[in-house]
């Protein structure tokens, strides 16, 4: 009896780590659809920043799939793009300038994905990458004095399958 009530001690002991296991991994993505309402949402709330500041501000709000995108055949992304230019270079900082984005990403949920501080901060240009890890929206920051335009936000979705 012992050896038949430690079998099934050991096999929920199984059961219970195999469900635990299997419930840790990575979480799917939203929806395409879902995923591009919040990359529109969260690009034109760090666009609003840029509104009194920058001049020839022009968007492109994740409108078409794809963009010579780097997804396997069979996928697609979209992009939310945002270009303008200083309204008065001389008095701007392309770092602070960056650390106001930044912060609005990170109010929002985005972590900073950093490769080498040094190669994002020098010779008057700034550069960011911020990326929310439930949703896996990416978003590049990227300030300079010269040549235009002085700011870009690229934020994109990951790769999705196309629909049949």
């Amino acid at each position: 009896m012992r050896l038949g009530a430690s079998l099934r001690v050991a096999a929920a002991a199984l059961a219970c780590f195999a469900v635990l296991t299997g419930c840790s991994g990575e979480p799917e993505p939203p929806p395409l659809a879902e995923t591009t309402k919040k990359l529109v949402s969260d690009g034109d709330a760090v666009a609003a920043w840029l509104e009194s500041r920058v001049t020839s501000l022009t968007k492109e709000r994740a409108d078409d799939p794809d963009r010579n995108s780097s997804c396997e055949p069979g996928k697609e992304r979209r992009f939310y793009v945002a270009k303008g230019n200083f309204a008065d270079p001389s008095k701007e900082s392309p770092i602070n300038f960056i650390g106001l984005l930044k912060v609005e990403l990170l109010s929002r949920g985005y972590h900073n994905e950093v490769v080498d501080n040094l190669d994002l901060w020098e010779d008057d240009t700034s550069v960011a990458v911020l990326v929310n890890p439930e949703t896996r929206l990416t978003f590049i920051l990227f300030a300079r004095l010269e040549p235009k335009p002085n700011i870009a936000i690229i934020g994109k979705t990951d790769c999705y399958s196309r629909p049949d």
